[in-house]
């Protein structure tokens, strides 16, 4: 059962926070200056993957007609299990992370840096393990089965594993 503290805020209000707390840690550039080349390059390159990512993991719980609002996970009617949900079991707190590392690549900053671990912090604590608990109510055994599988934040599948990913 969630517990007080558990999803109070949700994880896009979490990300603008530590958002702007990364533009305050950067010295707060100018929002009028682009980065150089290799940078607007590479912001670019992870900003793309991450829209990727939360775009098909949205999609996929539409497919599945599931609901995807954090605050209510007790009324998910389906386990998501395939496509990008074979690497990760949280892909859409996965695409708010990369949202952090594309800005924090946009800034140019080292001390944009950990905001982001931050950011995977209080949601794994917060939103993802309360999730968890609630998905494992649910549906069990199938569910135990997928979590032995798929990591909760990124990696390959693994049949031979016998504890949660990390």
């Amino acid at each position: 059962m969630a517990t007080p503290l558990d999803t109070r805020i949700k994880p896009p209000i979490w990300t603008a926070a530590l958002g702007l707390t990364q533009w305050l840690l950067a010295g707060r550039p100018s929002l009028r200056k682009r980065p150089g080349r290799v940078r607007f390059l590479a912001a670019g390159i992870a900003g793309t993957v991450t829209a990727a990512v939360g775009i098909t993991a949205l999609a996929q719980f539409n497919r599945h007609e599931t609901t995807f609002d954090p605050e209510t996970p007790e009324l998910a009617s389906a386990l998501v299990t395939d496509g990008i949900y074979g690497y990760t079991r949280n892909p859409m707190y996965l695409a708010l992370t990369g949202a952090l590392v594309t800005h924090a690549v946009w800034l140019g900053s080292l001390r944009a840096i950990p905001p982001v671990a931050a950011l995977a912090v209080v949601l794994t604590a917060f939103q993802i393990r309360p999730e968890e608990r609630a998905l494992e109510q649910i549906f069990g055994d199938e569910y135990r089965d997928y979590m032995n599988q798929v990591p909760r934040w990124l990696g390959w599948p693994s049949e031979g594993k016998t504890s949660p990913g990390v």
